[in-house]
């Protein structure tokens, strides 16, 4: 029972925190973590740019965009070594490449 309250809290987190950015956990189990957002239709920059980080990440066995959905499967190693903090750290990727790119938009920079 315990481990399904800290999961509940957990995804309560990780949608609080990806609310600002317009990014929804659309599925979520052990080993995938299905997330969409409106800005990732079509050939998004934000997801061009995003595909690659994610990819690099040792844990992360494979990344990939549906543009017509605007959704990134992300399916990664289920063993316990991946914990809370390391899911945290890849939706920081998330969060900071989004953020960086509709800045650039934004800004004409």
């Amino acid at each position: 029972m315990l481990t399904k309250v800290k999961k509940i809290i957990f995804m309560k987190r990780l949608e609080k925190m990806l609310a600002t950015y317009q990014i929804k956990i659309m599925h979520f189990i052990p080993g995938r973590v299905r997330i969409s957002s409106p800005y990732w239709e079509g050939n998004s920059k934000i997801v061009s740019q995003l595909v690659p980080l994610l990819e690099l990440e040792p844990k992360i066995l494979s990344v990939r965009h549906t543009s017509e959905t605007g959704t990134i499967l992300v399916e990664y190693d289920p063993s316990p070594e991946v914990d809370e903090k390391q899911i945290e750290q890849w939706f920081d990727i998330v969060q900071r490449v989004h953020n960086s790119v509709i800045t650039r938009e934004v800004t004409g920079s």
